[in-house]
């Protein structure tokens, strides 16, 4: 029986704990500029109410990241798609409304400053360096998963 060595990626650790991750290195090394506007904007027009959690745009931030990392080039529009939301309207019908697009449009910004992300025609995408980031995050996190779950190093991964 051949055993392989493949090392895990962003498709093998819970999304949670990947962005967890990635939000303490995007916090440590800086790369993301935290607007001063950040402590009190909402994400969009959806919501009634800014984040409670004040690293929100550091979550946002590893969040993005690892959207272009799962779903390919994707444009500012395609991102406020997603993290968009429900808009109560009162009485009438509930539409769903886009997120807004400035502070996505800062975090890619900052990312491509940081040579993580770069712009192509299709969309913003991961350099080879936001895919290695993305890689070496998932299998540290991969490995602190093997050290409590001793069922995991069964999986031939990593």
């Amino acid at each position: 029986m051949v055993e392989f060595n493949v090392m895990p990626t962003a498709y093998d650790v819970p999304a949670e704990s990947l962005i967890e991750g990635l939000k303490d290195y995007l916090k440590k090394s800086g790369i993301v500029n935290i607007p001063p506007f950040v402590n009190y904007s909402k994400t969009g027009s959806h919501a009634e109410r800014p984040p409670f959690d004040l690293d929100w745009y550091l979550y946002r931030a590893a969040s993005i990241m690892r959207k272009l990392y799962i779903y390919g080039p994707l444009s500012v529009r395609d991102l406020s798609k997603i993290y968009g939301g429900r808009k109560q309207r009162g009485f009438y019908l509930a539409h769903s409304q886009s997120a807004g697009m400035k502070h996505i449009r800062l975090i890619l910004l900052d990312l491509e400053a940081a040579g993580l992300v770069k712009k192509t025609k299709a969309g913003r995408e991961l350099t080879a360096k936001g895919i290695s980031t993305v890689d070496k995050i998932s299998s540290d996190i991969f490995e602190g998963f093997k050290a409590k779950i001793k069922s995991v190093e069964k999986l031939s991964i990593g």
